[in-house]
C-alpha cells in the first residue's frame, strides 16, 4: 500500500478551498491501493488529525508522522494547496531538498507561473495572444495617465502572486484605479494592471494522461458577477459552467493547441488549467495558468474529467503514480 500525504490548507485566502480540495481527494482515492493522510498546513505547522480528533505535527527534519501507534514515512505527497506555500514553489523546494516525490509542477515552474506578469511575458514569446499590461513594485511611483494610455479603461488590477482572484478588482476610473492598487499591494508587493478585454471567459484543463499531454476540454464560465472573482468561483449559484463550451471547432482546437503548447514549453506536470478571454473577433487571449486547480465539488477540472469519461479515482491514482515515477 502506498502512503500518501495529502497537503491542504496553506497561508493564503484560499485556505478553506484547499481544505475542501484535500478532503475530496482523500475521499476519492482508491483505498485498496493508497493510504491517505490529510495534512493541514496551518502557518508553520503541518498537522495530521486522526479519526478520534487527536492532533500530531509532522516531523519536518525526517518528514514523518509519529502517532500513538505508529511512525509513518510517506511514499509520496499529493499537493492540494492553492496559493502560498503550495502553488508558488516554496513547498516544492522543501520536497526537492528532502528528495520527496510529489504531484504537480516543480519549484521553478510553480514560482514562475504563480507570478502572473512574468508568466504572461514568457507565454507571449510563443505566439500566444496576451493583453496589454503594466507592472509595478510596492513603493514605485505610478504614472496613472501612462497606465490608462497603455491599458485603457476599464482595466484590471491584480496582485502578481495570488490565486483564485484574491485581491483582483476591475477599475472603471482613475479613483477606482488608485483605490484598487492600494488594495492589491495589501496582498502582494508587486502588481500588474491589465487591459480589460470584453469577451467570453474560457478555461481548459491539461494533463499528462496515459503518457500523453492532452487538453481535457474547453469550458465556458458564465458568471453572475461582473467578472469571475473569488465569490463567483466558490459560491454555488454565482456561476454556470458549460462543458464543453458552445464554440466552433476551430476555436476549440486553437485553445487546446495553446494550452498544450504552454504545458509542454513550461515543463508542467500533473494537471493544470489555463484561463482565456475570447474577444468578439474570435481571438483567445491567455490570462493565467493554475498549477494547483481546485478539485472541489464545484471545481472545473472534475467537470472536464467527467466530460472526457475519465474516472476521478483512476485519475488521482495516475497523478500519484506519475509523481512516484518521475
Amino acid at each position: 500500500m502506498i502512503k500518501v500525504a495529502i497537503f491542504a490548507g496553506g497561508t493564503s485566502g484560499e485556505h478553506d478551498i484547499s481544505v475542501k480540495t484535500g478532503l475530496n481527494i482523500e475521499a476519492t482515492l482508491d483505498k485498496n491501493q493508497f493510504i491517505p493522510y490529510l495534512i493541514y498546513v496551518e502557518g508553520i505547522d503541518w498537522i495530521y488529525r486522526d479519526p478520534n480528533g487527536n492532533q500530531y505535527k509532522i516531523d519536518k527534519d525526517r518528514f514523518c508522522l509519529t502517532t500513538q501507534t505508529e511512525v509513518v514515512f510517506f511514499d509520496v505527497v499529493f499537493n492540494a494547496i492553492h496559493g502560498d506555500p503550495g502553488e508558488n514553489g516554496k513547498l516544492q523546494s522543501y520536497f526537492e531538498m528532502m528528495n520527496i516525490k510529489y504531484t504537480g509542477c516543480d519549484s521553478f515552474v510553480s514560482a514562475l507561473t504563480f507570478n502572473k506578469y512574468f508568466c504572461n511575458s514568457i507565454v507571449s514569446q510563443w505566439g500566444v495572444p496576451i493583453g496589454k499590461s503594466c507592472h509595478f513594485y510596492q513603493g514605485e511611483e505610478i504614472d496613472y495617465d501612462a497606465v490608462v494610455e497603455q491599458c485603457g479603461m476599464p482595466c484590471f488590477v491584480k496582485p502578481c502572486n495570488s490565486g483564485s482572484s484574491v485581491g483582483v478588482n476591475k477599475a472603471h476610473d482613475i479613483e477606482e484605479l488608485k483605490q484598487f492598487i492600494e488594495l492589491a499591494f495589501e496582498v502582494d508587493h508587486q502588481i500588474m494592471i491589465e487591459q480589460f478585454l470584453p469577451g467570453r471567459e474560457m478555461t481548459c484543463g491539461v494533463t499528462l494522461y496515459q503518457e500523453k499531454i492532452s487538453a481535457l476540454a474547453v469550458s465556458e464560465i458564465l458568471s453572475k458577477k461582473e467578472f469571475y472573482d473569488f465569490e463567483a468561483k466558490y459560491t454555488p449559484g454565482f456561476l454556470e459552467v458549460v462543458t464543453p463550451a458552445e464554440i466552433d471547432i476551430e476555436l476549440e482546437k486553437k485553445i487546446k493547441e495553446y494550452s498544450e503548447l504552454i504545458y509542454k514549453r513550461l515543463g508542467c506536470k500533473g494537471v493544470v488549467r489555463m484561463d482565456y478571454i475570447v474577444t468578439q473577433d474570435g481571438t483567445p487571449y491567455f490570462l493565467e495558468i493554475n498549477t494547483i486547480p481546485g478539485q472541489t465539488a464545484v471545481s472545473l477540472i472534475p467537470r472536464q474529467l467527467k466530460y472526457n469519461g475519465i474516472d476521478l479515482t483512476d485519475f488521482y491514482g495516475s497523478l500519484i503514480m506519475e509523481a512516484l515515477h518521475s
